[in-house]
């Protein structure tokens, strides 16, 4: 095809689209209800005044007295059958068609949302000139009716952020600080300590423990304890323990047999056990108790736990350490003791300093 004319090469695309509606060709065949306007724009320059082109010379008898496209018909080849009129001038061409911003805009983002057809073929369509607000609207008309069928990727639909998820999440518990850590720790921690505070002044225990402290807290308690110590030593001696049964093993706890013993009560009957048991009675309870009543230094009644003590140790010293008396069953009550007769030295010492720091305080 030859080249476009020269006066159409001049001028600018937006001026050929007007001139494309002043005509007026549409130049591609569309699907039903598509603007024209629309389908001009699509075309590249070269090819849209090539259209101009051929159509304003199909149409030369018609369009050659248009001042609009006046000048086309003065720059022809002299083959055409075109007269030529150098005295028409087109004020258009000296002033362009001016046009807001912000419309041309809109229209060329319609534009390029706009796909056409692949089925498209270029045809001639005539048209009545429109104003651009009446471009526009249509433009719009044609845009939200087909813009979901040609890309639906890319469909302008509004967008609101749900509600649910903002009220679940306002009712997520946000972490504390830790300055309200510590002090929720520290409420604790009182609201505990006043709760077993309470628990303990209501309870039987505390009247316990004074009882029981107020009963160890004497001379006579510290003489019944020394003297039960001696006793279980001996117990050991002359009252042995025989086995009586064996509980059975439980593998799955890990526990094997168990065997449970007693004491031979039938020693009871032997001289065995009244020989070492009645030495040690008399010597650390009754001749001590004797000596402590009639040898009272305190001046009232009962006995004197500093001359009970005093004879203890006496009696100890003469029967055990010299082995004065008693033959085998001092030997077997001086083995019993917890500490043999050392022991027995220190329990009534321990006794006699209880019984002065009683009588110090009494003064």
């Amino acid at each position: 095809m030859a080249s476009a004319n020269a006066w159409l090469q001049k001028q600018r695309k937006s001026d050929l689209v007007d001139m494309a509606d002043h005509v007026p060709p549409s130049i591609m065949h569309m699907p039903a209800n598509t603007p024209a306007t629309i389908s001009v724009q699509r075309l590249a320059k070269a090819d849209l005044q090539t259209a101009l082109e051929e159509h304003l010379r199909a149409n030369s008898s018609t369009l050659s007295n248009d001042p609009r496209v006046a000048p086309f018909f003065q720059g022809v080849d002299p083959s055409s059958p075109v007269k030529h009129n150098p005295s028409i001038t087109t004020p258009e061409e000296r002033k362009p068609r001016q046009r807001r911003q912000t419309i041309k805009a809109r229209e060329e983002l319609l534009d390029a949302a706009y796909v056409p057809s692949s089925t498209s073929t270029l045809r001639l369509v005539p048209s009545q000139p429109i104003s651009p607000h009446a471009k526009l609207n249509t433009k719009l008309r044609f845009f939200f009716t087909h813009r979901s069928d040609t890309d639906p990727t890319t469909a302008l639909a509004p967008t609101r952020t749900p509600k649910r998820p903002l009220e679940l999440a306002r009712q997520v518990p946000l972490p504390p600080s830790p300055a309200v850590l510590a002090d929720q720790i520290d409420a604790q921690t009182t609201t505990l300590r006043t709760s077993l505070n309470s628990y303990v002044a209501n309870s039987p225990l505390p009247s316990s423990l004074d009882y029981i402290r107020s009963t160890l807290s004497t001379v006579t308690s510290i003489e019944l304890l020394t003297l039960f110590i001696e006793a279980w030593g001996l117990r050991g001696e002359v009252l042995p323990l025989r086995p009586l049964t064996t509980t059975p093993a439980v593998p799955a706890l890990g526990i094997g047999q168990v065997g449970i013993s007693v004491p031979d009560f039938f020693a009871l009957l032997t001289m065995a056990f009244w020989g070492p048991f009645g030495l040690w009675v008399a010597t650390s309870i009754m001749l001590p108790s004797l000596a402590g009543y009639f040898i009272n230094l305190r001046g009232d009644g009962g006995y004197d736990a500093v001359s009970f003590n005093a004879a203890k140790a006496l009696v100890a010293w003469i029967v055990y350490i010299r082995g004065g008396v008693g033959g085998k069953s001092r030997v077997k009550v001086a083995n019993a003791v917890p500490g043999g007769s050392a022991g027995m030295l220190i329990g009534a010492g321990i006794g006699g300093l209880a019984g002065l720091y009683e009588a110090m305080l009494r003064k």
